[in-house]
């Protein structure tokens, strides 16, 4: 199984922050937590947790309480002090959901000060979607893919990496059609994945579940994963 990166979600919970000025002395964070299903190599849906904190203002650290009274710290990305989060491995996913309830997060700010943050995670969750196809187009000049669409999902996004570079991202999009289609594509350019050579290259199609229409905080994603040799 191919670890997911979280760094493209991390991008869409910035979002929830884009009412505040980098230049905002007062310090601010946006914790979040979600769940998260993927398919395993048995071809059965497995969960897990995801969190996420969000600062314009740098953190020392970050640590969150599970309702159950766990409590764990999360990674500092890149040292960079403004995104903590963890990376779940496949040892994390059960095929049981995450313990639902509040999550109590820590944030102890670069110059001392600590603030308590709370996020509560709901039993919703969102099934993987079905790729059902991954293949150039018949003249060659582009790839497309074609999946099945997850009936309570708010939106997809599209991520595809060769190794561990990623070459395309496309953020958040919603099938704006009424009614909603059963089946969706999206396709590429070929000259926009290939600049880095031949080879092959994973696309990772993630569904979104928002916690309300506000489109902020996110309740559930899934990820499916699926290769192809270009």
């Amino acid at each position: 199984m191919k670890k997911v990166h979280l760094l493209s979600l991390i991008a869409l919970i910035m979002l929830g922050l884009s009412g505040c000025e980098k230049e905002k002395i007062t310090n601010v964070a946006l914790a979040d937590t979600f769940v998260k299903a993927i398919k395993n190599a048995e071809g059965a849906t497995v969960y897990t947790a995801v969190h996420s904190v969000f600062s314009y203002n740098v953190m020392k650290s970050v640590s969150v309480t599970s309702p159950g009274g766990t409590t764990i710290q999360l990674p500092n990305y890149d040292n960079g002090g403004n995104s903590f989060f963890n990376e779940p491995v496949l040892a994390d996913y059960s095929a049981t959901g995450p313990t639902t309830g509040v999550y109590t997060y820590l944030v102890k700010f670069n110059d001392g000060e600590e603030i308590t943050y709370t996020n509560t995670l709901a039993s919703s969750t969102l099934l993987p979607a079905k790729i059902t196809s991954l293949a150039k187009s018949a003249s060659g000049d582009s790839v497309y893919i074609y999946w099945d669409a997850i009936a309570t999902t708010h939106a997809y996004q599209l991520k595809v990496m060769k190794g561990t570079t990623e070459v395309f991202f496309q953020p958040a999009f919603a099938d704006g059609s009424l009614p909603l289609k059963a089946n969706l594509r999206f396709g590429l350019r070929l000259s926009n994945l290939t600049a880095s050579g031949s080879g092959t290259y994973d696309f990772e199609l993630t569904g979104l579940l928002y916690e309300s229409t506000a489109y902020d905080y996110i309740q559930a994603i899934s990820t499916s994963i699926q290769s192809v040799q270009l």
